[in-house]
């Protein structure tokens, strides 16, 4: 079977004898040697990281502390500067060059530049060393993914999947290996010298990985998307306004988790761990942000991700600040992968909220976390260490005792307290679920619930009024045949005797008809959302005046396209006010009355949209953002009273949410008798046969 629109090969476009194709390299086994090469140099480049801040932390060993701890910042700065301001420069060059000599090209080149490292040995070198294998690992990642890419050009997401791994897959084992190597360094080599192991270790697996490399044939070309620069995609925004709040998360967890890479060395020396502990430390960083995004999506399934989010931000803060005052190097690497655990978890999420997961990966929204990620690196890599260094190290006696507290304790707290800020601000602008005590919804997430709030007890329905009929009513969000359904369920219960009643909100009495211009018409601008709350609780109050208990007082049984849930997911988790004030205006307005049945009708907002005709009501142009929470919203009604619902997946043919629909209704209607006949006679009506 094909995709629509896709040509069907012509036999005369296969590849004669001895030519390569992308599905010929991925048979002979290309890519699997491809992801090899390029696993060793993602090894390699992560292991030149540690490599290089620890050589520069070595060439400043006789310096001031402050000279220390800016001396590895500004490494870490330079790295980061490339990825900044030059990826479009990279993404271009990777275009123009072949693939596989390009690869090449940037190991042999990191190679020599790593080697020369440790024989010059100059701060400044170093510090030049650091741009120019930053800037080649940029055009080595670019030519990695689009080679992957291109040996796999029908398994988009499986390359990009392979490219991932390739690049930053490697880096906790890189960290590891750093550690082995310092140990090994420490025992063999001496003062002086004990930070060229892990450079010349580097410089090897460079030339492994280059072998591996020249061992692959040939790269078929692929066209490849331009890659935007960072700071233009910061001033472009975010294309979504969830992205904004988003951002805002992701700047928080990128601070914390750079700010312990911008000081790790220095305060990994202060605690007696010198090479081996900072690599420690970045081990347990890494590891945790690898187990983080793969977290992020699985964990806590019925809370969320919104609410997630903001909270994996502030743990991630408080992990900071408690790893910045303990003064002993297992907890601070402990607490170290608590962070990465967290900030992981932020990324994934983050991700996951504000991309439709079949967009591309250099969709705006990902390209403006990836910009507020990068900004926010370089942000942390240049002022923690200007804090530390300004602030230096203070003994303080605190209870009898001695506190040494570290200028890179005072640096960390600093961004601890920056990354709190984002992270509670992140979760109040990103709350899908305002109104939603956040414990309560907690403890049900772990029980696998999601957590609904009880109605209001003045919601429930009152006893002195007696209603003979049967209420039904249809809910769900834009687009989800809620309309069509109740008509063919009035339809099929009037050919089965009934008296039925269908009626709408809003709009179904003459006020109701002056109210529905007002709230639906895209040109009333300005109406303020408890204004807009009201006016449907006063069409509603007017429509059960007039219209449902009438008909219910009868015997006959109302069919209502939306009812009070509307205005509960609508007005409350769309317009994200608070469910409970909404509930008991609306209590109020209708009497207490509730359906004896609500038919909820489910369907993404996107498919459910583009079902609508042109030109969209006023509601049904809202961003995509409120018609997510809106169904939120739906679905926690729901769960919170599951007798009186029934959900249906509003994407299944007609025909089948019409018979269960069906099936359910029966389970509540009376026989179809007049409403009088009993008062009449006082007894049952005589059954006869004609």
């Amino acid at each position: 079977m094909t995709r629509t629109g896709a040509p069907r090969p012509h036999p005369a476009a296969s590849p004669p004898p001895g030519v390569s194709s992308a599905s010929s390299f991925s048979s002979g086994g290309s890519f699997r040697r491809l992801r090899t090469a390029l696993a060793l140099g993602g090894l390699a480049q992560w292991l030149g990281v540690p490599a290089l801040t620890a050589m520069a932390a070595l060439l400043t060993r006789d310096e001031e502390a402050a000279m220390r701890v800016q001396a590895v910042g500004g490494t870490l700065v330079l790295m980061l500067l490339p990825a900044l301001l030059l990826a479009p420069v990279a993404g271009a060059l990777a275009v123009r060059v072949d693939r596989r000599l390009m690869l090449m090209i940037a190991d042999v080149l990191r190679l020599v530049i790593v080697v020369t490292v440790p024989l010059v040995g100059l701060l400044a070198w170093t510090l030049a060393a650091a741009f120019l294998v930053s800037f080649l690992s940029l055009l080595w990642a670019a030519s990695a993914r689009a080679s992957l890419a291109a040996l796999l050009p029908d398994e988009a997401p499986r390359a990009a999947r392979a490219a991932t791994r390739a690049v930053y897959g490697p880096a906790p084992f890189a960290a590891v290996l750093f550690a082995v190597l310092a140990l090994v360094a420490d025992g063999t080599l001496g003062r002086d010298s004990r930070a060229d192991l892990a450079l010349y270790a580097t410089a090897g697996i460079f030339l492994v990985s280059t072998a591996a490399v020249a061992m692959i044939r040939e790269i078929p070309v692929m066209e490849t998307a331009p890659v935007p620069v960072p700071p233009k995609v910061l001033f472009q925004g975010p294309g979504t306004a969830a992205a904004r709040g988003v951002g805002l998360a992701i700047a928080g967890a990128s601070l914390a988790a750079a700010a312990v890479v911008a000081v790790a060395r220095v305060h990994a020396g202060a605690l007696g761990g010198g090479d081996a502990g900072y690599g420690t430390v970045l081990a347990g960083l890494a590891f945790g942000l690898g187990f983080g995004v793969f977290l992020g999506p699985r964990a806590l399934v019925p809370f969320s991700r919104r609410r997630l989010l903001g909270l994996a931000v502030v743990a991630a803060a408080l992990a900071l600040a408690v790893l910045a005052l303990v003064q002993n190097l297992v907890v601070v690497v402990f607490m170290t992968a608590f962070l990465g655990v967290f900030a992981g978890a932020s990324w994934s999420t983050a991700k996951a909220a504000v991309t439709d997961p079949e967009a591309p990966e250099d969709a705006r929204p990902t390209a403006y976390l990836r910009a507020i990620a990068v900004v926010a690196a370089v942000v942390a890599s240049v002022a923690v260490p200007l804090i530390a260094g300004a602030l230096g190290s203070h003994r303080i006696e605190l209870a009898g005792g001695v506190y040494d507290f570290e200028g890179s304790s005072a640096g960390l707290l600093v961004a601890a307290a920056v990354a709190l800020l984002s992270g509670l601000l992140a979760y109040r602008r990103v709350d899908d679920r305002r109104g939603i005590p956040l414990v309560p919804d907690l403890r049900a997430a772990l029980r696998g619930e999601v957590y609904a709030p009880p109605a209001p007890p003045s919601a429930a329905p009152q006893p002195a009024r007696r209603e003979r009929g049967v209420f039904i009513a249809f809910e769900g969000g834009e687009g989800a045949g809620k309309t069509t359904q109740a008509r063919l369920a009035a339809i099929w219960l009037r050919d089965h005797g009934y008296d039925v009643v269908t009626t709408q909100e809003p709009g179904a009495t003459k006020i109701g008809m002056r109210l529905r211009a007002m709230l639906l018409d895209r040109d009333t601008t300005g109406l303020s959302d408890r204004a807009e709350t009201l006016l449907y609780a006063a069409d509603r109050a007017d429509h059960v005046a007039n219209v449902i208990r009438p008909a219910m007082e009868r015997g006959a049984i109302v069919v209502s396209d939306r009812y009070v849930d509307s205005s509960l997911a609508y007005q409350g988790f769309g317009r994200q006010q608070r469910v409970e004030d909404i509930a008991r205006v609306n209590a109020w307005a209708t009497g207490g009355l509730v359906p004896d049945l609500t038919v909820l009708l489910e369907i993404p907002p996107q498919a459910g949209l583009r079902r609508l005709p042109a030109p969209a009501d006023r509601i049904e142009s809202e961003p995509q953002e409120f018609h997510e929470r809106v169904r939120a919203g739906f679905r926690a009604l729901a769960e919170a009273d599951p007798d009186r619902y029934l959900v249906l997946d509003a994407g299944r043919p007609q025909g089948e949410l019409s018979r269960e629909i069906q099936y359910r209704i029966r389970e509540i209607l009376p026989d179809p008798v007049p409403a009088g006949t009993e008062d009449a006679t006082s007894t049952f009506p005589a059954i006869r046969d004609f």
